[in-house]
């Protein structure tokens, strides 16, 4: 029998995101850990304590630098599995039971083949056989890499149990809004604020308002909010894979957002997108990449959670007070937030709601 072990790649951290990712990675470990054709479960991480007891393999991180595709490939020189199942802490804990075995056991084509969450920005999937990857910084051009190595990629369908990711604040706040969180979730997002979170759901299933999304919003999750949200939308799609193609890096990232910035202040620019949404979900790392500046993750976190006495930069502290303040309520985050985020606040915004009495019509019935 092919052997199927899985990676758990945690790369530890005290702060809420840190801790969070931590947890939903202990969630998707007890799932996997009891299925049958799971073999081996083995953890990575700078941080082995949380992991003790948990029944998994601990494989503490080198001191050192820190790179994706070295130490992929030094754990599958070390466990030489077969089959590969990989996640990265913060993914894959929404996957219903369905879902899961669906990527254990997938077989769909002759090898060399991939299941992924997301092609283009992977978080986790199943790799057979595995393939070390060597060169990448970070997992998410793995689909891309893939390919290019003559792998047949496979895609996992868009929604909230495959793209959700935690990455910031942003999206922590929808998900303090699950009903049914893992256990390991449940009293860590319980500090989480939640009513902004909680308008914005009041929003997409509202047809007399309009939301307004900014920042590296995708295709798929375009055509989801025009296909379950209620409202309007208004969507400013740009710098769609700017660290991933080095943009970011090089300084060349352009946006469309900041140049409304050019002879504004912060305040004045938060007041005149409020102007155009009932809600606002800002991807606000588009911005920042355009005018040059990358706080430190506590203080974009800080901002995220619209606590301006935390944040240093001057534009970042103005443009965290002036949302908090704003007239409507801004969300605000990465990348994470306005893909797997918005999957997720579209799913609970019709929770027990009656999707019948949606405004919208229904397809003509083809005629027999």
């Amino acid at each position: 029998m092919p052997r199927t072990v899985a990676f758990l790649f945690d790369n530890g951290g005290r702060d809420l995101v840190g801790r969070a990712r931590t947890a939903s990675a202990s969630a998707v470990l007890r799932r996997i850990a009891d299925h049958p054709q799971v073999d081996e479960v083995v953890v990575a991480t700078p941080d082995p304590k949380p992991w003790e007891g948990h029944g998994a393999a601990i494989e503490p991180d080198p001191p050192g630098p820190w790179q994706f595709g070295e130490r992929l490939t030094a754990l599958l020189r070390t466990y030489r599995p077969d089959r590969l199942l990989y996640f990265s802490a913060g993914s894959g804990f929404l996957l219903s039971e369905a879902l899961l075995d669906r990527l254990v056991t997938a077989e769909p084509d002759s090898p060399p083949y991939a299941v992924l969450n997301n092609f283009y920005s992977t978080d986790f999937g199943l790799l057979v056989p595995p393939f070390p990857l060597g060169d990448l910084a970070r997992d998410n051009p793995i689909g891309a890499r893939l390919w290019q190595a003559g792998y047949v990629c496979y895609e996992l369908p868009r929604s909230a149990e495959t793209q959700f990711d935690i990455d910031t604040p942003g999206e922590l706040q929808v998900l303090a809004l699950h009903p049914s969180l893992p256990p390991e979730l449940v009293q860590m997002l319980a500090e989480v604020p939640t009513s902004r979170a909680q308008r914005l759901l009041d929003v997409l299933v509202d047809p007399d308002q309009e939301v307004v999304l900014l920042g590296r919003v995708g295709g798929h999750l375009a055509r989801a909010v025009e296909r379950e949200a209620a409202c309007r939308a208004r969507i400013l799609s740009e710098e769609r894979g700017m660290e991933s193609s080095g943009r970011a890096e090089r300084g060349a990232v352009r946006s469309l957002v900041g140049a409304l910035t050019h002879g504004r202040t912060a305040t004045e620019l938060v007041a005149l997108l409020a102007q155009f949404g009932d809600a606002v979900v800002w991807d606000t790392r588009v911005l920042m990449a355009h005018l040059g500046f990358w706080p430190p993750p506590a203080e974009r976190f800080a901002s995220d959670l619209l606590d301006p006495q935390r944040v240093v930069n001057p534009m970042l502290k103005e443009l965290t007070a002036a949302c908090a303040e704003a007239s409507v309520p801004f969300l605000l985050g990465g990348h994470a937030l306005v893909s797997g985020g918005m999957y997720l606040a579209l799913e609970l915004a019709w929770a027990n709601k009656d999707r019948g009495e949606r405004f919208r019509p229904l397809p003509l019935p083809e005629v027999r």
